[in-house]
């Protein structure tokens, strides 16, 4: 009897011994997916509205990180993509804002833009974009050096930049929404020189102007939401002069005017159209039908469209994210039927969004409104006038001749400000950062060569103005939770299910993923690994 159960041991520990590790079987498809503007209370809010297929099954037989973070500021859409799939903040990837300040041409430029590349499928001026303001790699372009290129890497989004800056520079292929051209999806000649067939054929269908011919009624009886506010509200930005900003909807009048197929952005069949184009990839690329791995990128950009124009508490947005419930089932039983159990895909958003600040205020909470004109005016008064050449997003430009010496006086007097939280000089965050949470994400979003000379953060709960608008919509790019708490599920191939309560960071995204296929990690990613996640 010894003899046997010392055999048995022997072939057990052989067996053990022989295993091969995970990342030895990795999935044949990754699925990222970004929800521009989601808060993580949203999950919580909405959960009873959702059906079993689509954000409760991820968060069911997945892995949910509940109080993952973004790290840095500002909390926009090109730095939120850049930053997931890079695995590191702006001051390391170079995407600082959406429109950075430009100090040689003195105004904003669109950090996507590039005039050195040719339209793809189209003539429009909205193909001119690539990457080429990124500075770091990409899970994409890691996962080409990993596998020799053989990989199918390809990204999908409304907004070019969220199709474009989780494919890095060397991705396969990124398509975006071109509404001036019959509602293309198009590309630029940083990636190929023409739109592969399978595109071509789905263009031709021509889905936006078909999905504008419907009404848009509640998807759920109306007792079932839960917004506090009614339909028609002083919150809400009206779709136009005429057409006030309740449902049932006509979206043949909505998108009535000059970019006419632009409209759909700012409904649910901007999503609708958003998944319709992720399967047409999966399947047109023929994505995780080998042993190589592949990826594919997907954001819905219609959530953020819709929660600028009516903040977090509108009917019409709960609406929404009822209706993207439904895309998501739809995307995961495609993936179940095409890669079986052998898909990974996680979800996140790129930055939250706070609550309408006049909303807020009406309600007895600290909330407003602040001009960088303003600001810019105190600093005149005080004698800088000379000195500053603007103040744009949250930070000051110095002129290039300053004295030394002016960002630091500058910061002292915008501490004074009723409605600064903090200010501090760029010098003063990259030599001696201070240990405030606050400050470190000022550090970790600041590019010397591409930010300002000083950094300011406003109070909690104040946006920056932007004149008639005030007073209605959602906003976001701040250091506060309301911005920087994001929902980041995993789901599928070697993940383990559960919840994660501690903190994390949004940079842990990459490194996971990473663990998961058995890679190098992007070149400048400094997020770490979250053990819970894998199974």
């Amino acid at each position: 009897m010894r003899t046997i159960a010392a055999a048995s041991a022997f072939v057990l520990l052989s067996a053990l011994h022989a295993q091969e590790p995970r990342w030895a079987d990795p999935p044949k498809l990754v699925v990222g997916i970004v929800v521009d503007q989601m808060r993580v209370d949203l999950l919580y809010r909405y959960w009873d509205n959702f059906g079993d297929e689509g954000f409760r099954r991820l968060v069911r037989e997945g892995s949910f990180q509940r109080d993952a973070h973004y790290n840095y500021v500002p909390t926009q859409t090109a730095p939120g993509h850049a930053s997931i799939y890079t695995g590191t903040t702006p001051a390391r990837h170079g995407i600082v804002a959406n429109h950075p300040y430009n100090r040689a041409k003195r105004r904003t430029v669109y950090i996507g833009l590039d005039t050195a590349v040719a339209p793809v499928g189209t003539s429009s001026r909205y193909a001119l974009r690539s990457p080429v303001n990124l500075l770091a790699s990409t899970l994409a372009d890691e996962l080409e050096l990993r596998t020799s290129r053989r990989s199918r890497t390809v990204g999908v989004a409304l907004k070019d930049r969220s199709a474009m800056m989780p494919m890095g520079r060397t991705g396969d292929a990124a398509y975006w929404f071109a509404p001036d051209d019959q509602g293309k999806f198009v590309t630029s000649s940083w990636y190929r020189s023409n739109l592969p067939p399978w595109l071509q054929a789905f263009n031709a269908q021509q889905l936006a102007s078909a999905y504008l011919g419907q009404t848009w009624n509640l998807a759920l009886p109306r007792e079932r939401y839960h917004s506090p506010l009614p339909d028609r509200n002083p919150y809400e930005e009206d779709w136009s002069e005429s057409l006030p900003a309740v449902l049932p909807l006509d979206l043949g009048a909505l998108s009535q005017g000059g970019k006419v197929l632009d409209a759909i952005k700012a409904t649910p069949w901007g999503n609708t159209l958003t998944t319709d184009l992720a399967l047409a990839a999966i399947a047109g690329d023929s994505l995780g039908l080998d042993a190589v791995p592949d990826l594919l990128t997907v954001s819905y950009s219609s959530t953020d469209e819709l929660a600028h124009n009516m903040g977090p508490q509108a009917l019409e947005l709960e609406d929404m994210y009822i209706r993207l419930d439904r895309e998501l089932a739809r995307l995961l039983h495609f993936l179940d039927q095409r890669a079986g159990g052998n898909y990974t895909l996680f979800l996140t958003a790129d930055h939250g969004g706070g609550d309408v600040p006049a909303y807020l205020r009406d309600l007895k909470g600290s909330a407003g409104y602040t001009a960088m004109g303003d600001l810019q005016s105190t600093l005149a008064q005080r004698g800088f006038a000379a000195w500053v050449d603007t103040v744009k997003n949250d930070q000051v430009y110095l002129v290039p001749n300053a004295p030394p010496g002016t960002a630091q006086a500058i910061a002292r007097v915008l501490n004074e400000h009723p409605a600064v939280a903090y200010a501090a000089s760029a010098d003063q965050l990259l030599e001696a950062p201070a240990s405030s949470a606050l400050a470190q994400a000022m550090a970790k979003g600041l590019m010397r060569q591409r930010c300002g000379d000083v950094l300011i953060a406003l109070r909690p709960g104040y946006f920056r103005s932007h004149g008639r608008w005030d007073g209605k919509g959602s906003d976001h790019a701040t250091a506060w939770n309301y911005d920087t708490q994001v929902p980041v599920i995993f789901f599928g191939k070697g993940v383990a299910t559960g919840e994660v309560l501690r903190r994390t960071s949004i940079t842990d995204i990459a490194a996971t993923v990473a663990a998961l296929l058995g890679m190098a990690l992007p070149n400048a990613a400094d997020g770490q690994v979250v053990p819970e996640v894998i199974k």
